[in-house]
């Protein structure tokens, strides 16, 4: 009997995702373990372990498309097999039959896409039905299911001539108009839009070579000259700005947030650095890893921070994991320093390097995502003053931190200028309160103006 691969859950947070690149390809033989496919999460792209062992039978989910957990993706079973029977013959804690009749349609588009392209005539007639003819293999509820897939995920209808040769020209749907019945983009569509050079995946952000930037207004300004209009673009969300408008939504809908704001003098700390730093070269450490440390030590001597709100109680963490979020193209990634209070800041300056740069290159593991208590996010290095952060769900708060710059300041009755950084606790008002957020952010400014109080021994 045929096994259908279903879309696993790759990350904590992740409801649903994208097969970002097929490692297999129909008639492939497959062993349980090999890598099948890239699967893009709402966190990183990840790669696909087979549960399963046989020949590829059917790849149902096309590449870039996306698809809720359990969604199938593809069918594996003996050679020769009828993949349709498979999806058919569902079990009763399978998909609906509106999905199952939509996944079968899908598997059957992917085998015309996979057979050898008819040419001429016969290539534009399978395209362009006669308008009397029956729709095949598919029923009206499947039909409608395909339109709802189609909203849901934004896919394009194209024939599968037209999705393959996109694939081939590396084109993007979206942006190629449609001739078809009810615009769907047929052959012709595809080869104009790559013999024009328009198209291009990645591309979609700047006018083609030799078109219009726009049109002109009617509107005009002073000395009569009209401006000129551009079109809008419509920008397609990946998996992780879906989930950061989701999660950062979820957040400020149920998380009662309050902020405290502290000034730091950080003229020690810069010191402290500079002679760290030269004691242990060549290796290094940032301001950030100093923050890090110094919020992992506050957390571990006062625990009363350390919790997350679960309903009727709340829970005091044993451990602390600080979280440090991470500017990546497509959005933002919170690698975790797993037990940060108990680390040197040699290695808080190495694990966040490492972390930090297979963020941006899409290579975390979904534990090295998870499980932190607290997180820090510093957008000095750009700049920034001051700024509040959004509390990631199921911590007690996030520490943002603001530039290092000099500030006059009076000190002993004197103006003075001095070192100063400001940094902005966001709390969560269910299980702490101003108070004693107030405390531990002192605590926090303390290990940072004397930071050799971090080189001790953690109580």
């Amino acid at each position: 009997m045929a096994t259908i691969v279903e879309l696993p859950r790759l990350s904590d947070t992740m409801e649903e995702g994208v097969v970002a690149k097929w490692r297999v390809a129909v008639g492939d033989k497959v062993k349980r373990g090999q890598i099948i496919a890239e699967i893009e999460t709402d966190k990183a792209t990840m790669e696909f372990e087979s549960f399963d062992s046989g020949y590829v039978l059917a790849l149902v989910a096309e590449e870039g498309e996306a698809l809720p957990l359990g969604a199938p993706i593809a069918v594996f079973g003996k050679e020769g097999e009828d993949p349709q029977a498979a999806l058919a013959s569902a079990s009763s804690g399978g998909p609906a039959p509106a999905e199952r009749a939509a996944a079968e349609a899908k598997a059957d588009e992917r085998a015309h896409a996979e057979a050898p392209e008819p040419s001429g005539d016969e290539a534009e007639a399978s395209e362009a039905p006669a308008p009397d003819a029956a729709p095949k293999r598919e029923s009206a509820p499947a039909a409608a299911e395909r339109v709802s897939l189609d909203a849901d995920s934004q896919r394009i209808p194209a024939s599968p001539i037209a999705r393959r040769l996109a694939r081939e020209h590396d084109l993007e749907l979206t942006a190629i108009a449609g001739s078809g019945p009810h615009g769907r983009v047929i052959k012709a569509d595809v080869e104009r839009a790559a013999a024009e050079g328009t198209a291009k995946r990645g591309a979609a952000a700047s006018p083609a070579a030799g078109s219009a930037p726009g049109t002109l207004s009617t509107e005009s300004d002073a000395w009569g000259r009209p401006y000129v209009s551009r079109p809008d673009e419509h920008v397609r969300l990946n998996q992780m700005r879906k989930a950061i408008a989701r999660r950062m939504t979820q957040s400020k809908q149920e998380v009662p947030h309050y902020y405290l704001t502290l000034e730091v003098d950080m003229g020690r700390a810069i010191g402290f650095r500079a002679d760290y730093n030269a004691a242990i070269a060549p290796a290094k450490i940032s301001f950030n890893d100093l923050i890090v440390k110094a919020v992992a030590r506050a957390l571990r001597e006062f625990p009363a921070v350390n919790v997350s709100f679960a309903g009727a109680e709340f829970i005091r963490r044993g451990d602390v994991h600080v979280g440090v979020a991470v500017a990546v193209d497509d959005g933002l990634i919170v690698p975790v320093i797993r037990f940060a209070d108990q680390k040197s800041l040699e290695s808080i300056s190495s694990e966040s390097r490492d972390l930090g740069g297979r963020a941006r290159s899409k290579q975390l593991r979904p534990e090295e995502m998870s499980g932190g208590t607290f997180t820090v996010s510093n957008l000095g290095m750009f700049g920034i003053q001051e700024f509040a952060a959004v509390i990631n769900p199921g911590e007690p708060g996030i520490l943002a931190v603001g530039a290092i710059e000099p500030r006059a300041v009076v000190v002993d009755g004197q103006v003075a200028v001095r070192q100063r950084m400001t940094m902005t606790i966001s709390a969560d008002h269910r299980v702490t309160d101003g108070a004693l957020a107030a405390q531990w952010l002192n605590l926090v400014k303390g290990y940072l103006e004397n930071p050799l109080s971090m080189l001790a021994d953690p109580k």
